[in-house]
């Protein structure tokens, strides 16, 4: 044994053991509870930092593909906020949404090492199990703990968070579920993830009543097309599935009627309109029209609760964000801001092309989901969504790193896209 080497103190390894622990708990909280995330964040944090090792950490860091585009994100908003004639208590909102993009690079570093990593994706399996069983049940039977009590198909049956994040949560763990029915050799795992992507489905088209679900299931069964069907097929595929998905969601009455009332939203649109997709249109007016006056370094951070009030003259709806993140990001930091959340995006891109391991395509999936969503929500922003892809973006991340092909042939068969 060569003495130069210190063994770990037993002090640091159970610091280390809690890190770890601690960032598994988040990964099942972020669907399930919000205390329970808030507890393991807070313990996660403390641990990371009194482990110590910051140069070899600060080194990982440094390497990630996407840690100049977060930290610089993150730097924007913390140097914008003494300058902000935003409200004390909307600054300090906006910095402690926008510090967990620091924590998505403590995370990755954290689930780099392969055990964690392993043991996060099976707390987001297991958490996404209760959450759909629970959706399930909720149609029979008025659970203690769910969030709505609506017995019966036709209404909304979100459970632990709205429906809005719950349909976008289970659209990624249906990119999950897909990755999984693909590349596990088992037959009978297969079988299982199979059935899992299609209870998940079921769950978004007929159980939950968000538009946003929907448009996320899309947006994961495309990228999961592109991905995994030859050129040649790709668009006999498409038709298949397009053909079948219509006939899903004309089947679902809470699609159909969704899906209407956003029809009859846009043709019968009005300046006064206070229709859900009505307020959205005059919402992202208003950022829009504020960073035009704002380009380069926007209204400032946590201004839009403020200008939108003043605005609007009511806040039904229209005061708390834009419900558009690019958008959100370019009125109160400018292009600054924007262009640094575009370079974020094309970085994940960027890991996704270059990455060899199994979870590829749900990386893939996660970006595509994050780029659409941000188109109507503020998927880094709102509460109990924000959580989730803060989480997700530190596994996923982590999955994706060179390392993360080391993964178990006889488990896995090879997943690349087919030419």
């Amino acid at each position: 044994m060569n003495d130069s080497i210190q063994p770990t103190p037993r002090w640091q390894q159970a610091l280390d053991h809690l890190c770890g622990w601690s960032a598994v708990a988040l990964v099942f909280a972020a669907p399930v509870s919000r205390s329970l995330f808030l507890v393991a964040a807070l313990t996660f944090v403390v641990a990371w930092v009194g482990a110590g090792q910051y140069r070899s950490k600060l080194a990982f860091i440094r390497a990630l593909p996407v840690a100049a585009p977060l930290v610089l994100l993150a730097s924007i908003v913390a140097l914008w906020a003494p300058f902000s004639p935003a409200p004390v208590g909307d600054v300090v909102n906006s910095l402690k949404v926008y510090s967990k993009l620091l924590l998505v690079l403590m995370l990755a570093v954290t689930f780099a090492d392969a055990r964690w990593r392993s043991r996060a994706w099976s707390a987001f399996t297991l958490s996404m199990i209760i959450v759909l069983a629970s959706t399930y049940a909720n149609v029979f039977v008025n659970l203690p703990w769910s969030r709505t009590q609506n017995l019966g198909i036709g209404a909304d049956h979100s459970v632990f968070v709205e429906y809005v994040s719950q349909s976008v949560m289970t659209a990624i763990f249906l990119a999950m579920a897909l990755n999984k029915t693909l590349c596990v050799t088992n037959r009978k795992l297969r079988l299982a993830w199979a059935i899992g992507a299609v209870v998940a489905i079921g769950s978004v088209l007929f159980l939950l009543q968000g538009r946003s679900g929907l448009v996320a299931v899309v947006v994961v069964v495309a990228t999961f097309l592109a991905f995994h069907t030859r050129k040649s097929r790709r668009w006999p595929v498409a038709l298949g599935v397009t053909l079948l998905g219509i006939a899903l969601v004309t089947s679902s009455p809470l699609m159909k009627s969704r899906l209407t009332t956003a029809y009859e939203d846009i043709a019968s649109y009005q300046a006064v309109d206070r229709t859900s997709l009505g307020l959205r249109i005059n919402m992202w007016k208003l950022a829009l029209d504020q960073m035009v006056d704002h380009p380069i370094a926007g209204t400032g951070s946590g201004t839009y609760h403020q200008i939108a009030a003043q605005h609007f003259g009511h806040c039904e709806y229209t005061c708390t964000h834009p419900h558009n993140q690019y958008l959100f990001f370019g009125m109160e930091y400018g292009l600054i801001g924007l262009l640094a959340f575009l370079w974020l995006l094309w970085r994940l891109l960027g890991m996704a092309r270059h990455s060899t391991t199994s979870e590829r395509a749900v990386l893939y999936a996660l970006v595509a989901v994050l780029a659409v969503d941000s188109l109507f929500n503020v998927p880094l922003w709102y509460r109990a969504i924000s959580y989730f892809f803060y989480t997700m973006l530190g596994l996923i991340v982590a999955s994706n790193l060179p390392s993360g092909s080391q993964i178990t042939a006889t488990k896995f068969r090879s997943c690349k896209p087919e030419a």
